[in-house]
């Protein structure tokens, strides 16, 4: 495991994008494994989708219903220093990440492969 433990706590309310989103016990549950299997991911210089992610893990959240649970990894990887996990999670249909992911997705990308290489 990579992980040396979330930088989210339990029950935490986190501003993004507008909105408030909660840590909830599903989400602090999916975390650890979501991130340790992204950097494998990031690792190998790959993507995955978000349908893929779902299943490997076998996560309680439908492929489209992510983004949460993803803006969340988002803003634990922030407070690490690192560059986003969540831009390697891409649609099964169109290989890009969802309308909602903030900021250049490509250059993201570009730079968690570079951390984790």
């Amino acid at each position: 495991m990579n992980d040396v433990g979330l930088k989210l706590r339990l029950g935490e309310k986190v501003a993004m994008k507008g909105r408030i989103i909660t840590v909830t016990e599903t989400a602090f549950g999916c975390l650890p494994g979501v991130r340790d299997h992204l950097i494998e991911v990031a690792r190998s210089g790959s993507t995955m989708t978000y349908g893929d992610l779902r299943s490997d893990l076998g996560l309680p959240y439908r492929p489209q219903g992510m983004g949460r649970l993803l803006d969340l990894l988002s803003e634990d990887c922030f407070r690490r220093g690192e560059p986003s996990l969540a831009s390697i999670v891409v649609s099964g249909s169109t290989g890009e990440v969802g309308s909602d992911f903030d900021g250049d997705p490509e250059a993201e990308r570009a730079s968690v492969h570079k951390h984790w290489s």
